[in-house]
């Protein structure tokens, strides 16, 4: 009998390990699911779920993004990795079964290096640089809006009505592209502007550019003018929906 583990996000398979706040837990034996059930995750980090993969004595890991070290843990513990499968849990679980399940090929270009960066210690940074340039700044709407972590909030400095800011930090998944566009999908509506706060790549940069959606780089998170322009919103320099005259680029 194999024990299978899935991270799942919805039905899907969630695309980062160490972020799913929910595993499928599935024992396949005989060629067919006998039993499963879902474990609830805490945290941010991939310590937890391994922990809770050792407890249901897990063998098997299906799952889309991993960051490195715990691809190694999980190999190390005799835990088989699956990794890089993007589809619903259902349907991953059914390929496992009939030998067809097969991780997709991913563009280098469009990788960002997890293993240098914490999602938790981004979520924290971000919120410590809004703060401190005046914002108010509340968790995300949760678990049906999970890419949005904070929501900044700062009166505009012309009009004086509130600018809402969607913050997502980088890392949750491992194909930012992904990330970029899940964001962009979750923020149409109900806020001004987007900030997308991770280390500046070329992909990164060129993605943020295509959904108008502000990038702060994590690694110089000092916005050169803020601390003068008091006519301006602070961090952010593109257009911002029904204050474009309190935006940068409106000079």
């Amino acid at each position: 009998m194999d024990k299978v583990a899935i991270p799942i996000m919805g039905s899907a398979v969630a695309p980062r390990f160490e972020a799913a706040r929910k595993l499928l837990v599935a024992n396949v034996e005989g060629g067919r699911v006998v039993e499963k059930k879902t474990v609830l995750c805490e945290g941010t980090e991939g310590h937890h779920r391994i922990r809770a993969l050792q407890m249901h004595g897990v063998g098997v890991l299906i799952c889309s993004g991993i960051k490195g070290s715990y691809r190694d843990m999980l190999t190390a513990s005799g835990v088989t990795v699956i990794p890089n499968v993007s589809d619903s849990a259902e349907k991953a679980l059914e390929m496992f079964i009939d030998g067809s399940l097969v991780p997709d090929e991913r563009d280098p270009d469009d990788m960002v290096d997890m293993d240098t960066m914490s999602h938790e210690s981004l979520v924290e940074h971000a919120r410590g640089l809004f703060t401190s340039h005046g914002y108010a700044v509340s968790e995300g709407p949760g678990e049906d809006a999970f890419m949005i972590d904070l929501v900044a909030e700062i009166s505009c400095p012309i009009c004086r009505r509130p600018v809402r800011v969607a913050v997502c930090c980088g890392a949750h998944t491992y194909r930012c592209k992904q990330e970029i566009f899940e964001f962009h999908l979750a923020t149409q509506t109900d806020y001004q502007a987007r900030a997308y706060y991770c280390p500046a790549r070329p992909a990164i940069e060129k993605c943020c550019k295509e959904y108008d959606i502000e990038l702060i780089d994590a690694e110089a998170v000092r916005v050169p003018g803020v601390e003068t322009a008091f006519d301006k919103i602070p961090l952010l320099r593109g257009p911002i929906t029904d204050h474009e005259k309190a935006s940068w680029d409106a000079e």
